[in-house]
C-alpha cells in the first residue's frame, strides 16, 4: 500500500516547519499492548501510558504520556523498522479496558519543489 499526497500546505496539523511537502504513506501501523506494565521484574521500570485522575471539583483529567509510549514501544521491540528517510506517524490511541491500540502510518516526507 502506498498513498501519495503532494504539495500539502504548511498549515497542516503537524509539527512540520512552514513549507509545502509531499507525503508518501508507505505502510499502516497497528500495535496492541497493555496500557501499563514494567520492564524486567515487577518492581523495575513500572510504566503507564494513559492515566485518569479525579480532580477535587468532581472533574476528571486524562493524561496521555507520549514519551513513555515511545520508550515502551522501543523497549518491547514494537516500534516499526524505519529506513533513513522514513518516520512513524502515530495518529490514534484507543484504550479499551487495559488494552491500548496504536494506529498510524510509516511515511516519507519530502519538501515539495
Amino acid at each position: 500500500m502506498s498513498d501519495k499526497f503532494t504539495k500539502v500546505p504548511y498549515n497542516n496539523p503537524s509539527l512540520l516547519p512552514l513549507g509545502s511537502y509531499n507525503i508518501d504513506v508507505k505502510e499502516p501501523i497497528e500495535i496492541e499492548l497493555k496500557n501499563n506494565g514494567s520492564y524486567g521484574s515487577e518492581e523495575e521500570g513500572k510504566w503507564s501510558i494513559i492515566n485518569r485522575f479525579d480532580l477535587a471539583d468532581g472533574k476528571e483529567i486524562t493524561i496521555v504520556d507520549l514519551v513513555t509510549l515511545k520508550k515502551v514501544l522501543d523497549k518491547k521491540g514494537l516500534y516499526p523498522e524505519l529506513k533513513e528517510d522514513e518516520t512513524a506517524s502515530l495518529c490514534q490511541l484507543s484504550l479499551v479496558d487495559n488494552d491500548l491500540t496504536i494506529k498510524g502510518d510509516v511515511v516519507k516526507v519530502t519538501k515539495s519543489k
